[in-house]
């Protein structure tokens, strides 16, 4: 009985301790990469976030761009070779946070959360943007399963992968 209740109170812990989301800006009529893949993803830290850098010494935004790449092409959404692609991704981070290791386990959820921020902005060939969105992911969970760094940096960066390709494909809308 107390295990059950244990097991049960951890996955509900779990599921409130993790979250993501994606606003789309008023761009008006929003193009997608549904019929032809983009040739290439840059990424971009933002003023603000430039100052974060010194205190989240463990975020990798070469990582972050590398999982977006990584999942696009497993979705065909990009193809840097394929001289018809035309469209190139852009993400702005703007705003993020990585606790260390011993905040993590020690405080858990009650030392706030790891997160990222940022637009992914799509432009055509022009370089004019043909959609807007941002995604944020964070992560809160701490404790010896939920605190090391890998683990909660790995969860954020392919959460924020997998909602920009969702929402770059235009095949889940919020």
């Amino acid at each position: 009985m107390f295990a059950r209740l244990f097991i049960t109170s951890l996955i509900a812990f779990s599921l409130v301790g993790c979250a993501s989301g994606v606003k789309h800006a008023d761009t008006g009529n929003k193009q997608y990469l549904s019929n032809r893949p983009a040739k290439s993803v840059s990424i971009s830290l933002s003023t603000e976030a430039k100052k974060q850098v010194a205190d989240n010494l463990k975020f990798d935004q070469n990582t972050l761009v590398g999982n977006v790449k990584r999942a696009m092409s497993s979705r065909n959404l990009l193809n840097e070779n394929n001289t018809e692609a035309s469209n190139t991704v852009e993400i702005l981070v703007k705003d993020f946070r990585v606790r260390s290791a011993f905040t993590a386990i020690m405080f858990g959820f009650m030392a706030g959360d790891d997160h990222i921020v940022g637009d992914v902005i799509l432009k055509d060939a022009t370089g004019k943007e043909i959609n807007r969105f941002e995604v944020s992911a964070s992560y809160a969970l701490g404790g010896l399963a939920g605190g090391q760094d890998g683990m909660r940096l790995s969860w954020l960066y392919e959460k924020f992968a997998e909602l920009a390709v969702e929402h770059l494909s235009g095949k889940k809308m919020s």
